[in-house]
């Protein structure tokens, strides 16, 4: 009874963990639109920020990596894109890009990001 107990603790925390506040239509058209515009955000695995702005996006988040809108910036990571960031001056974890220039760092509220991005949320 007690393994049963902790089990579903466990299960109930990771679910927890790895979904967003939003619906997922919302956040999926949100990631979607966000490479549609050509916003990237640069990061790095090992960044707490970064697992953060992540949380936001919860099961979403997969648009974000696989459409090209995060961009892994330490070279120790998958599909690292170091040089880009050198080259960027990318020296904090997350850094915004959008396609106007603007530049902004640190986690981004979705409904923040969205409305720079010109996306609607």
């Amino acid at each position: 009874m007690k393994s049963l107990i902790i089990l579903v603790s466990v299960l109930l925390l990771l679910s927890a963990c790895s979904s967003s506040q939003y619906p997922k239509e919302k956040t999926d058209a949100l990631a979607t639109c966000l490479s549609e515009k050509g916003v990237k955000e640069y990061g790095a695995f090992w960044c707490p920020n970064c697992a953060n702005q992540k949380k936001l996006f919860g099961e979403s988040y997969s648009i974000i990596m696989n459409t090209g809108v995060y961009v892994e910036c330490d070279p120790r990571g998958e599909n690292e894109q170091a040089e880009l960031c050198i080259g960027k001056k990318i020296e904090k974890y997350p850094t915004w890009e959008f396609k106007n220039g603007e530049v902004i760092i640190g986690i981004m509220q979705l409904q923040e990001l969205a409305a720079k991005a010109g996306c609607d949320f």
